[in-house]
């Protein structure tokens, strides 16, 4: 998996036109030999390789992360159910914690359409949930006891898990961890990213790379279609929050774990206040992990290397002619 500025395609084109050369002499070989069936085998496995270097495929990112902040936008209302029983929900920006109202222990939170929502939790403490929608209502609380369920376009979430851990589904415009700065206190602490390539011949796929990330980066998706400008894919996936009651669960620095996943042309990586890179499959890994490109190039490295020796062979005996009649 490639990590650069821009895709860096001048080494590919190198090998590109090496490997034009050495196929045109080992077809001359085989045209002079009279052995046409070799000379068209080469030309069809240089053409299939081109092909399959060329053509466009669809990548699956993978990224699993531990951070202690995150924000989304939601696009799917039913990816978007919270249990947020027992928290405690502010709907004034302006009030204090002392005016929050208590949730019952049964509220689920649906999330609207379009709402920016920003996660954080340091440690084991409180899970910190905050929803804004400055063009509708944020979503509904869900409850048996009688409750205010229309929220409006500003809302704060504040809950603790006890003895479970929770887990908050999503699908949405994902943005993990915060850029670093003297102002910021939430930052993602460590995880990776994995991309998954479909396979040329079957409708499968392979791990084309995967690369490590650092403490404070920040990470997005990226979708490119032909055209126009890069945006933002949606993506889907969840978040796990580690109970406050750590005796029989994971150590407090992995509080609120994620995996999100989705199809983009590539993962951009900031990292400290810099631009950072691209993080995507390279077309050159495709006849490393390609199974049907890896065979194909071996096939044709085999092919290539019993003409070359053919034509030395040919050589050779050309040679031992000459000498003897001479």
């Amino acid at each position: 998996m490639q990590q650069t500025d821009r895709p860096q395609e001048s080494g590919v084109k190198g090998w590109l036109a090496a490997a034009v050369r050495g196929s045109g002499r080992a077809m001359g070989v085989a045209w002079q030999s009279g052995s046409l069936i070799p000379a068209f085998l080469a030309l069809a496995l240089l053409l299939a390789a081109v092909i399959a270097f060329c053509e466009d495929r669809d990548n699956i990112f993978t990224v699993e992360a531990t951070t202690e902040t995150l924000s989304l936008v939601t696009s799917d209302e039913v990816f978007s159910q919270w249990f947020v029983g027992g928290g405690r929900l502010m709907t004034d920006p302006l009030a204090s914690s002392d005016d929050s109202v208590l949730l019952p222990a049964d509220t689920y939170l649906n999330i609207s359409r379009g709402t920016e929502v920003t996660v954080q939790r340091h440690g084991i403490q409180a899970l910190r949930i905050k929803l804004q929608n400055p063009s509708g209502p944020l979503g509904t609380l869900n409850s048996v006891e009688p409750l205010d369920t229309t929220l409006g376009s500003w809302a704060v979430v504040v809950t603790k898990p006890e003895l479970t851990p929770m887990i908050l589904p999503f699908r949405g415009v994902l943005t993990v961890g915060d850029d670093v700065t003297s102002q910021v206190d939430s930052i993602l602490l460590s995880g990776s990213i994995s991309v998954l390539e479909q396979q040329w011949v079957r409708n499968t796929r392979y791990v084309a790379g995967n690369t490590v990330l650092d403490p404070g980066d920040r990470i997005r998706f990226w979708d490119e279609a032909d055209g126009q400008e890069p945006g933002q894919a949606v993506v889907e996936g969840f978040i796990r929050v580690e109970p406050a009651n750590q005796e029989r669960f994971t150590e407090a620095v992995n509080a609120m774990q994620l995996i999100a996943h989705g199809a983009a042309s590539y993962v951009q990586i900031e990292r400290l206040g810099s631009t950072g890179y691209q993080v995507h499959a390279h077309r050159w890994a495709r006849f490393l992990y390609d199974p049907s490109l890896a065979f194909l190039a071996a096939l044709g490295a085999l092919l290539f290397a019993a003409l070359e020796i053919y034509s030395k062979s040919r050589e050779i005996g050309m040679h031992l002619r000459e000498r003897r009649d001479g």
